[in-house]
């Protein structure tokens, strides 16, 4: 169960039995997560309930051994990054894609710095920080996003 739960509730098992060693769980699992809340539509503090919770979960499920290596299977971490950017997007479609791009971009290729760095803390706290970190430059730029539509309208 707790690898079910680890790999973003199957994604990860799914994306691995497909795609063996091949990237990209990640992406679909924060996708799939990003879509939920989407159509749930969700209030702020359900989200940030949301986004606490799964923090929490992440910490019991996740084991640092099975961690060490960042296995592709693992998509836990990047749902509680994408549910970082939720906060500020929550189902607003413009900021939602921008910060699901950009929170994307970042933890895929390490940049800024910060999410680079944050990957370099040993199992499954490196795992989850850099995620943490991406999904933070993904907060931002929904945030802007959702500012510019204001003042757009």
């Amino acid at each position: 169960m707790k690898k079910f739960i680890a790999s973003g509730f199957g994604v990860g098992i799914l994306w691995e039995f497909l795609f063996k060693d091949k990237k990209g769980g990640g992406t679909l699992a924060s996708f799939l997560f990003a879509l939920f809340i989407y159509i749930l539509d969700l209030n702020l503090l359900i989200l940030f309930l949301i986004f606490v919770g799964l923090i929490a979960i992440y910490y019991i499920v996740v084991d640092d051994k099975e961690a060490d290596d960042d296995p592709s299977w693992i998509t836990l971490d990047e749902i509680c990054g994408m549910s970082l950017v939720t906060l500020v997007s929550q189902a607003d479609l413009l900021p939602l894609v921008s910060g699901f791009l950009i929170f994307r971009a970042s933890d895929i290729l390490k940049k800024p710095n910060i999410v680079a760095e944050m990957e370099k803390y040993p199992g499954k706290i490196g795992v989850l920080y850099d995620d943490l970190a991406a999904g933070t430059i993904g907060l931002i730029s929904a945030l802007i996003v959702s500012q510019v539509m204001l003042i757009a309208l």
